[in-house]
């Protein structure tokens, strides 16, 4: 397992808790990142009633409130709000009228189990207006964010120990939840990234020269019905080198080892699959277009996820050999 394992593992568990729950494994997550950080995240005990504070990173004066809904529903936009003024404006007073958790606010962060959806849309300046409103009325001044748990995903990307994630994964009790081939965006950016920005590098020295050994021969594009894109095919693989090295470059990241294995290994079912009904060139498209679905900038990407798929084809995993 590496390092995608375990952070898409707790993101799937903590996706699926709700209420105080969802609070208490929080505390264990954002704990473990504070720490890994150098500092101190508590939780204060909620029964006896948290002031206002769901837990707060002490050498930073930064406060979270959590929000996480039994159920997603058709108001939760204006619970959201609703819960998001309250909070905050009772924090505030808390803070600065009775003194409380040391006296002083540097950032709000409210986080909403949105389960696997995304924030609903803002476009009223909801939030900035009523910060706006509450530093006025209160004479102070802090940072806020609205965050769902792609802000937790994020925390814990820059957690570079293994050995951490793997606490957090049995402080959390997170069992049989890996998917070892599952494949989303992440995974196949990172790839992608790789390659697009060895195409830049080659573009912008002039670089003509190629390390790259070609397996397939010609004869490949005739029998699988190819010959619409023979152009197309012949000069990407005189620049697979491209591809060649940002393979070493992933194959190198300790924390993802199996990185490339697994996207290979996903576009080639994705062939097995495909090639069931359709041949030659709306084959091909359709391989390019079936992983381009997993990616949310399908025309930064496409360029570079076409060397991948010539790659692999030059590599026999797809397509007929001759």
């Amino acid at each position: 397992m590496d390092k995608y394992d375990y952070i898409e593992s707790i993101i799937l568990f903590i996706n699926g808790i709700t209420g105080i729950n969802y609070q208490l494994k929080l505390k264990e997550v954002l704990k473990i990142y504070y720490e890994y950080q150098g500092k101190t995240y508590e939780m204060p005990d909620y029964y006896g009633g948290d002031q206002k504070n769901d837990g707060w990173v002490v050498e930073d004066a930064l406060f979270y409130q959590i929000f996480a809904p039994t159920r997603l529903k058709e108001s939760l936009k204006k619970e959201i709000q609703k819960k998001f003024k309250t909070d905050l404006e009772g924090l505030i007073k808390i803070v600065y009228e009775e003194d409380k958790w040391n006296g002083k606010i540097e950032k709000f962060i409210f986080i909403v189990n949105t389960i696997d959806c995304s924030l609903p849309h803002d476009s009223e300046r909801f939030f900035e207006t009523t910060v706006k409103e509450l530093k006025v009325k209160f004479s102070i001044d802090f940072e806020y964010q609205v965050v769902n748990n792609d802000y937790i995903r994020d925390l814990l990307s820059r957690i570079d120990d293994i050995e951490l994630l793997k606490r957090l994964s049995s402080v959390l009790h997170i069992k049989n939840l890996i998917d070892y081939n599952v494949i989303t965006e992440p995974i196949i950016i990172d790839i992608i990234s790789e390659i697009a920005g060895n195409i830049q590098s080659k573009i912008l020295s002039n670089d003509q020269s190629t390390t790259y050994n070609r397996i397939s021969s010609i004869k490949k594009i005739d029998i699988n019905d190819l010959n619409d894109i023979r152009d197309e095919i012949e000069i990407i693989i005189t620049k697979l080198d491209v591809v060649e090295k940002a393979v070493k470059s992933i194959n190198q990241d300790i924390l993802f080892e199996n990185k490339f294995e697994r996207v290979k290994n996903f576009i080639i079912e994705k062939y097995g699959e495909l090639s069931m009904k359709l041949s030659g060139v709306k084959l091909y498209d359709a391989i390019i277009d079936e992983t381009l679905s997993y990616t949310d900038s399908k025309s930064a990407v496409y360029i570079p996820m076409k060397f991948l798929i010539v790659y692999i084809f030059d590599k026999c995993d797809i397509f007929e050999k001759e």
